[in-house]
């Protein structure tokens, strides 16, 4: 069975974008590794989303639920988005906030690896990955590695490509995505964690 690893780009600036290019390093990193997976990349500004509003995903638009079953459909994922007024894109949110996260059983990111990505003007805002997105597949019960990349301008050149150790650490990242997913598959018990609900007295 062939191995997807969908990225998901929050960016909606028309291309060339950043982080549409750290996405694509990433990418090259992980076929790179294993050149029989098969890669994709979710452009949210190429689909009519709606805005969630807490209907079931079969009641929402076409391009809605075509981007819905891309997510269902994949095996690990790398997720950008540049940092605007100190967190992660509007349209990036909304997308997740239409991802479903049924307790009993329609969740299709638990147990599945998400590589994490950002970009910004400046390094101010580096801890979004740590403080928001970080947090946001938790509540999806992915798994997320250790290493996370944030890009800020002097990470580019004047053409916008990524330069410099840049380039190894988002090779680096496409790779333990698709490492860490394997194995996790691989191994009884860890690939869908099971919930585990707190209650406090």
């Amino acid at each position: 069975m062939t191995f997807k690893l969908l990225a998901i780009n929050g960016s909606l600036t028309p291309p060339p974008s950043r982080t549409r290019v750290v996405l694509d390093v990433a990418l090259a990193g992980a076929q790179a590794y294993d050149p029989d997976i098969d890669t994709q990349v979710l452009e949210l500004r190429d689909f009519a989303l709606e805005f969630c509003d807490g209907r079931s995903p079969d009641n929402y638009n076409a391009d809605t639920r075509r981007a819905l079953a891309l997510v269902e459909e994949a095996d690990a994922y790398l997720v950008a988005s540049p940092i605007y007024r100190g967190s992660y894109t509007g349209a990036l949110k909304n997308f997740f906030d239409l991802v479903p996260n049924d307790p009993n059983g329609h969740d299709p990111l638990r147990g599945k690896v998400v590589g994490l990505l950002a970009t910004g003007g400046s390094d101010h805002h580096y801890l979004v990955l740590e403080h928001q997105l970080r947090p946001l597949f938790g509540f999806f019960g992915a798994y997320t590695p250790a290493r996370a990349i944030y890009a800020s301008s002097k990470d580019f050149d004047a053409q916008k490509q990524a330069q410099g150790r840049l380039v190894e650490e988002l090779t680096l990242l496409g790779q333990e995505v698709v490492i860490l997913a394997r194995l996790l598959a691989a191994t009884p018990g860890l690939s869908r964690p099971e919930r585990v609900g707190i209650r406090r007295t």
